[in-house]
């Protein structure tokens, strides 16, 4: 009869996403990855298969948990226009940083500068990535946006949003904050439109 698993694999997986959103895919070592998800080397083998695969499912996990959640935020017409949807984000993101300190910035950047993985993980990132940009063009396209503009000002601010958060990883300031959101409302002008 088999032993039944001795560690609960969600709280497991939301270990290893955290280490490998710490430190990235590569300065992961196997070592410190069952340290981090505090099982042994066969649970780990028999749950997970190999450092590729729980790598995988963690980005799949904070598309599930943090894109997914962005991009409902950006959907929900009950947090005001377009407009206010994409200032409330940044205005979010700005918050975080400043009252908890918030150095692990965005997975989804962290990983995408660390371009490890393979096109697997490679597939993942650029999905979600699409999804965010899919969201900021569907708020533009809410305030009544022409599709075109919508599409070219959704990726200004994808960038921007992207910029943020690498900015919130090394220690952004107060100030600095502030001057993004800026740029981002005037990319929300209608004459820049």
């Amino acid at each position: 009869m088999a032993r039944p698993r001795e560690f609960d694999p969600e709280i497991a997986m939301d270990r290893a996403m955290a280490l490998f959103w710490d430190v990235g895919y590569e300065e992961a070592s196997l070592a410190e990855l069952l340290s981090a998800m505090e099982i042994t080397k066969g649970s780990f083998y028999k749950a997970f298969q190999d450092k590729q695969s729980i790598y995988l499912a963690a980005l799949d996990r904070y598309n599930d948990k943090v894109v997914s959640g962005t991009v409902a935020f950006l959907s929900d017409a009950r947090q005001g226009t377009g407009r206010d949807r994409i200032l409330g984000l940044f205005g979010r993101i700005s918050e975080a940083v400043q009252r908890d300190g918030d150095r692990l910035g965005c997975f989804l950047c962290n990983a995408m500068i660390d371009k490890a993985g393979g096109g697997e993980a490679e597939a993942r990132l650029q999905a979600m990535t699409r999804r965010l940009e899919g969201a900021f063009q569907r708020a533009l396209l809410d305030d009544g946006w022409d599709i075109k503009t919508a599409q070219a000002t959704a990726r200004g601010i994808l960038s921007a949003y992207f910029g943020l958060r690498v900015l919130g990883r090394a220690g952004l300031s107060a100030d600095m904050a502030a001057d993004c959101i800026g740029q981002v409302e005037r990319l929300l002008e209608p004459d820049a439109a």
